[in-house]
């Protein structure tokens, strides 16, 4: 297992630097976009968070920090050069092309599918990462000092309405936010605003909670009802909902085998339909695992 404290130093130095814990600036990293097909005005302010663009790098991220845990090595995660060969390592060749692309269509599939339902408008300079996993590694001074700062250009461009798109973030600018700073802007989960198509889908899924939507922001039954509105058949399972299981995710940076090891518990859970799920966290994780997890927006998306 690697050491809290030197993880959490990775982490906080490198959203300092940068805006998101990896240390890859978000203009490199931000690339589901296109000028053309974005609105710079509208109601609700769509704001990624960061987590869904970060996610395809957390493999080769694993691989790494598999190598430090429980050795004398992981020191040197203290230092600033590690941080930047690090980053170069996970923006070369070995993070794959196809894992990229993925979550750059997930995320234009939540976009495109909220542009139906309501005034949604992306401005990218001033999208970033929440900052939620300072907060949960207890560093509340340096998640008060980020969340600041995102707020600040929130309210240079007069944004009032946050519409988000994984439970990380969704918790961070709803819950946590409020306990540290003044805030003046209305938080929505995507979920909450969509309205999906009727579709006709053969297959039998089952879902799987992610804990944050589950336990904390109570929008398990959300999920249903919009499933539901599609026409699109799913299983329910023991533990879902409140009492839905982990999924491994929030222990991967510092104990990657055992994070795998929880995956693989989780999905012997669930069966074998596809999965469902709205976290990249738990996407990522559960995929490590078993290919067939699919985003929610992949079920709801009709290519329209």
């Amino acid at each position: 297992m690697i050491k809290p404290k030197l993880m959490l130093k990775f982490f906080a130095k490198n959203v300092a630097k940068t805006g998101n814990p990896l240390g890859i600036e978000n203009a490199r990293i931000n690339r589901w976009w296109k000028e053309e097909q974005i609105k710079r005005r509208g109601e609700w302010l769509f704001f990624t968070g960061m987590l869904y663009q970060l996610t395809p790098y957390i493999e080769p991220l694993l691989k790494y920090i598999e190598r430090l845990e429980n050795s004398k090595f992981q020191e040197v995660l203290r230092m600033a050069n590690f941080s930047r060969s690090l980053s170069a390592f996970l923006l070369s060749s070995i993070t794959p092309r196809k894992s990229l692309e993925e979550t750059n269509k997930i995320l234009s599939n939540i976009y495109f599918i909220l542009n139906s339902s309501i005034d949604v408008f992306y401005i990218p300079e001033i999208d970033t990462y929440s900052g939620i996993l300072m907060y949960e590694f207890g560093d509340h001074d340096n998640f008060a000092m980020h969340a600041r700062s995102v707020i600040e250009k929130l309210e240079e461009h007069g944004v009032r309405r946050i519409v988000t798109v994984d439970p990380h973030t969704t918790y961070a600018l709803k819950n946590v936010y409020p306990k540290f700073l003044e805030v003046n802007f209305e938080v929505k989960s995507y979920i909450e605003l969509l309205d999906p198509k009727k579709l006709s889908r053969s297959e039998e899924y089952v879902i799987h909670d992610p804990c944050y939507y589950g336990r904390y922001l109570q929008l398990s039954e959300v999920v249903r009802e919009k499933l539901k509105k599609a026409g699109i058949n799913y299983e329910e399972i023991r533990n879902s909902g409140k009492l839905t299981n982990c999924c491994g995710g929030p222990i991967e940076a510092l104990a990657p085998k055992i994070s795998k090891s929880i995956a693989e518990i989780r999905v012997n859970e669930l069966g074998r339909s596809k999965i469902i799920t709205m976290c990249p966290i738990c996407l990522a994780n559960l995929r490590r695992v078993k290919s067939n997890a699919l985003d929610l927006s992949e079920v709801l998306f009709d290519g329209s």
